[in-house]
């Protein structure tokens, strides 16, 4: 999937649609599920690569998502180490239990939070929510989230 997000060109791997597509809050029951976003940037072009799943040590219930931030920075150095420096964190994923997603209050926090504490590769961290019809796309640059972007399914 490749979209426009302002001056950025995004472009999403099929297999991170599919881990997306995997863990919408279809039920119920279903718990809020997420993880970190990696892939590469060149100019004004991301390529979204890579998504995690949830883990066992993530908590999660019908509205929220807390993961373990020690096992994803072990994934984010993996990935980096392994890959020659080409693969980078650029965010995180999470779903939410409507069909159009939007960011919550606790979700901008996130945001802050993980621009603030993280070294990042570039000078913005991207957020997706996936709802049940369709994904929430936003990019925080310290300052502002950026123009959240719908992505229908």
């Amino acid at each position: 999937m490749i979209f426009k997000s302002e001056k950025y060109k995004v472009e999403i791997s099929e297999n991170v649609i599919d881990i997306f597509k995997r863990f919408k809050q279809r039920k119920r029951e279903d718990p809020e599920a997420g993880g970190i976003i990696l892939g590469q940037v060149k100019n004004k072009y991301i390529l979204v690569s890579k998504a995690t799943t949830p883990c066992f040590n993530d908590i999660s219930s019908r509205f929220s998502f807390i993961r373990d931030c020690s096992l994803a920075q072990l994934i984010v150095d993996y990935e980096f180490y392994n890959n020659n420096g080409h693969v980078i964190y650029l965010g995180e994923w999470h779903t939410h239990p409507e069909n159009t997603p939007s960011p919550s209050s606790q979700d901008f926090k996130m945001l802050k939070n993980q621009y603030r504490k993280n070294t990042l590769n570039e000078n913005y961290i991207l957020m997706f929510i996936v709802g049940i019809k369709t994904i929430y796309m936003g990019r925080y640059n310290g300052k502002t989230n950026k123009k959240g972007i719908l992505i229908e399914k």
